[in-house]
């Protein structure tokens, strides 16, 4: 840490500006006593500088500026994406992690780390809501191609309201998550059932080729959609965890230890990036890692 203050106050914009004036001084006057005497300050600024109370306070006001500004970047991406219900939920995160900041706190190392864990579970929340409506749709769409929707005229309540005839189901729980991937998984049944039936009577080779690779196909949907459901089901309790876990931070710096909040808090990011490898197993080809750099700003 002492090394990246070091580093930092070396790339303060008036240091750089005042080493590279003084070059420039005895460049132009073929004087190296400028320079020279610019090295000397150098290296007092940096023996003094950074283990100051002034400077750390700098370093982490540009650190929250720059988390912020991530987090604004990355809302303004996946805010389209995600359900109005999981916005709500997010601008309540925001509202509680705001909460949390006290003054009498705010040069303690302590504070600072959990200050920077929350702002990391934000982060987490926004992708995972992505991730849970990206699943969820897809999902939406497997069970509309095995269970088409029929044209069927609209019929009218008492009250002259247009009721739909049949419509795609909701996921709204975990039930409904599980009624969907049994119907879908079901189709599919069927249609390999059928498939079977016929390999026995087909004489035609590449036919039979073509119904064994369809059987093992539609066989690999099955474990798919499965794994695609525990995944939406998994994402959903993840976000509750983290919604859980604000709260319960906010009521615990009020009345805990550091060492008992930061535990806590600690529990539910390692569990977060578990969560987050998981997907990246499911779905390879999507990008869901930070920007180059972004891990210093949540290492306090």
């Amino acid at each position: 840490m002492a090394q990246n203050r070091l580093q930092e106050a070396f790339k303060e914009p008036a240091n750089l500006l005042s080493l590279a004036s003084l070059g420039a001084i005895s460049l132009a006057t073929l004087n190296p006593l400028p320079i020279l005497a610019g090295l000397v300050a150098e290296a007092a600024f940096l023996l003094f500088v950074p283990d100051t109370r002034w400077f750390m306070d700098r370093l982490d006001r540009r650190y929250d500026a720059e988390v912020t500004a991530r987090r604004v970047r990355l809302r303004d991406q996946v805010w389209p994406d995600i359900s109005s219900t999981r916005k709500v939920q997010f601008s309540r995160l925001e509202a509680v992690r705001g909460q949390v900041e006290e003054k009498k706190y705010e040069t303690q190392k302590w504070y600072r780390e959990m200050l920077r864990k929350l702002d990391y579970l934000l982060e987490k929340f926004l992708l995972f809501a992505a991730k849970e409506d990206s699943f969820a749709q897809y999902m939406q769409s497997v069970y509309e191609e095995t269970h088409p929707i029929q044209a069927v005229p609209p019929r009218l309540s008492r009250n002259g309201e247009v009721i739909e005839s049949k419509r795609t189901p909701k996921l709204n729980t975990d039930g409904e998550i599980k009624e969907m991937v049994g119907k879908i998984q079901k189709y599919y049944e069927g249609e390999i059932e059928e498939m079977r039936a016929e390999l026995p009577g087909e004489e035609n080779l590449h036919n039979q080729a073509i119904l064994e690779k369809r059987v093992e196909v539609l066989e690999r949907r099955q474990q798919n959609i499965t794994r695609i459901g525990d995944t939406i089901s998994n994402i959903r309790h993840q976000l509750s965890l983290i919604e859980d876990t604000f709260g319960l931070i906010s009521d615990e710096v009020r009345t805990l230890s550091p060492e008992q909040v930061l535990a806590d808090i600690d529990q539910v990011v390692s569990r977060a990036d578990d969560f987050m490898e998981s997907l990246r197993e499911i779905s390879p080809m999507d990008t869901m890692s930070q920007e180059p750099g972004a891990e210093k700003l949540f290492n306090s």
